[in-house]
């Protein structure tokens, strides 16, 4: 069997989910089979599943030995694939379905390997994924010492030094508030990444760097993206999720930086392309469609601009920025002449207000308002619109245009019934 471990050996270490699940299975069928064989077969099926995204299933087999065969969790290396799991299972949980008990049992056994085999050759990593465990618990100060530990403490991990920097990097960006030691701590993390290891994880990091320069340096906080989809573009597994990320951060990037509204869309739709269309509320994909609406409404599309809009608010029916929406939406509608229309977006503003005991103090919504009015001919209404416009409107404000208005408005009052 000795031949057919190195052979699983490999495949793992090139991640060949696939195959190592084909040849584990074709070996737990031989009528031959020893126990001990039996065993460690099935340890390396959980090995196999885990690393395939399926902690569920890797610790349903790690359970089952663990009740039959309890002795060979006397073993750090199996312990350690037994926490690996517990904790794959708590970060793979959907938004809100996620076990915190996960979490703590995974902790549990990491503090129970380094206190029982202190001189565990793979010490770092337990260190290293305690660190992680702690993160998700909010215990940064324990969390930072640990990986700084991993960071000396052996290890057969390749890539532990890559990815102790890069959460020392998160630590420092989102803890420390420290954005030029998170991008020091992030480049050390790319540069000390092996070339052997899956280039998926070195995209992620880019896509963190472009966030970590985002508010100090937009051009490089895009490069740091473009580097981040060269990368994920070369992955040879899956993509879709990486690319999805890097597709919406891009079009973000582009949007805040006010860049070209034709490369905004083609970023929104193909984050929308790569990735699985909601059933529900979803207010990820919420926001890439305001972010087309934007783009159509630099590039005087109003109509597609009301329909991503409208799509906004289905997608995220509890939009904190609701007015804002409508507001959008009611400017569209006036420069289509859709202007009835433009009147009942007006109304969902102020509905919304009255619902949230508030006021509308924007000026721009009066103004909007009365252009509408003053195209239906309803110049009395027109010209209380702009009156509260004007005195909502800040010093600063150009209001030129709605005194005009309010002019044009009062001298139609003023003209003789025929």
């Amino acid at each position: 069997m000795n031949g057919e471990y190195r052979q699983l050996d490999a495949l793992l270490k090139q991640r060949e989910i696939k195959k190592s699940e084909i040849l584990i299975a074709r070996l737990l069928r031989s009528a031959s089979l020893a126990e001990k064989d039996e065993q460690r077969l099935l340890l390396y099926r959980a090995r196999t599943r885990l690393l395939g995204a399926r902690p569920t299933d890797a610790l349903d087999d790690l359970l089952l030995l663990k009740e039959q065969h309890s002795k060979l969790f006397d073993n750090p290396a199996v312990l350690e694939l037994l926490a690996d799991s517990y904790f794959a299972r708590f970060e793979l949980a959907s938004v809100g379905f996620a076990e915190r008990q996960d979490a703590t049992v995974a902790a549990q056994i990491y503090r129970d390997i380094l206190a029982q085999f202190p001189d565990y050759e793979n010490t770092g990593w337990i260190q290293y994924q305690l660190g992680r465990v702690l993160l998700s618990l909010d215990d940064f100060e324990e969390a930072e010492k640990l990986i700084r530990e991993a960071l000396m403490s052996p290890s057969h991990i390749a890539s532990l030094t890559a990815y102790c920097y890069e959460r020392l990097g998160f630590i420092s960006y989102y803890e420390h508030r420290d954005a030029k030691r998170a991008e020091t701590l992030l480049r050390k993390a790319i540069d000390t990444y092996p070339a052997s290891e899956p280039v998926l994880w070195l995209a992620q990091v880019h896509l963190f760097l472009s966030k970590v320069r985002n508010n100090t340096d937009k051009e490089a906080a895009l490069e740091a993206v473009r580097q981040a989809l060269a990368i994920a573009q070369r992955a040879k597994t899956d993509n879709r999720a990486v690319l999805a990320e890097i597709y919406l951060t891009t079009a973000q990037l582009l949007h805040e930086s006010q860049g070209s509204p034709e490369d905004v869309i083609q970023y929104v739709n193909q984050f929308m392309q790569v990735s699985k269309k909601p059933l529900g509320v979803d207010v990820t994909w919420s926001r890439a469609y305001e972010m087309l609406g934007d783009a159509y409404m630099t590039m005087q599309r109003y109509d597609d601009a009301v329909d991503a809009y409208l799509m906004v608010l289905e997608l995220n029916p509890y939009h904190p920025w609701e007015t804002s929406i409508y507001y959008r939406i009611a400017c569209s509608y006036y420069q289509t002449q859709e202007y009835n229309r433009t009147l009942r977006a007006v109304d969902h503003i102020f509905e919304h207000a009255r619902h949230e005991g508030q006021e509308v103090n924007d000026y721009h919504v009066y103004e909007v308002l009365g252009n509408a009015l003053f195209a239906l001919g309803n110049y009395q209404q027109a010209s209380e619109a702009y009156e509260k416009a004007l005195s909502l409107a800040p010093a600063n404000a150009s209001v030129e245009k709605i005194r005009a208005y309010l002019k044009y408005a009062q001298e139609k009052l003023n003209e003789p019934s025929l």
